[in-house]
């Protein structure tokens, strides 16, 4: 038998590492927040692990990747397919009942007449209403756009 040389066996364990990470499904890429459009519970440079999750466990709530004109964005997932959603008073309304959201919340500033989300059609916010860029601007996403969840590390 051959005697292995320590940075001979720390290659052949990264090498083990990543083929079972492969094989296993746990592959996941990391993304960066840009601006400030998920503040105040995210802000410019918080790291973000993207798992990818079919749109089937996804919730409203859930914080995604989402990529809109070519640029990947973060964002909260909050209307789902064949609902209503509207805007006004400060408050984001689904289906005419205000949206209980439990994580925190700069109220939007503007008012958006309801719009009724198609088969495969979902809205996006960022925590920041006052300063987002996101569905109530551009319209809702395709399931196609959602990249993944994203969890912050």
């Amino acid at each position: 038998m051959l005697k292995q040389k320590p940075w001979q066996r720390l290659i052949i364990a990264i090498a083990l590492l990543a083929f079972v990470q492969i094989a296993c499904g746990q592959q996941y890429t990391q993304v960066r927040q840009n601006g400030y459009s998920m503040m105040p519970n995210f802000t410019d440079g918080d790291v973000f692990k993207i798992d990818e999750a079919s749109l089937a466990d996804l919730k409203r709530g859930d914080i995604i990747l989402v990529e809109n004109n070519g640029k990947l964005l973060i964002k909260r997932l909050i209307g789902l397919p064949n609902e209503s959603v509207s805007i006004h008073d400060g408050k984001v309304f689904i289906n005419g009942s205000a949206l209980d959201e439990p994580y925190e919340v700069v109220p939007p500033p503007y008012r958006m007449a309801e719009l009724i989300l198609g088969d495969d059609a979902y809205f996006v916010l960022g925590d920041n209403r006052a300063d987002s860029s996101d569905s109530h601007q551009w319209g809702p996403v395709k399931g196609s756009d959602i990249k993944g969840k994203a969890i912050p590390e």
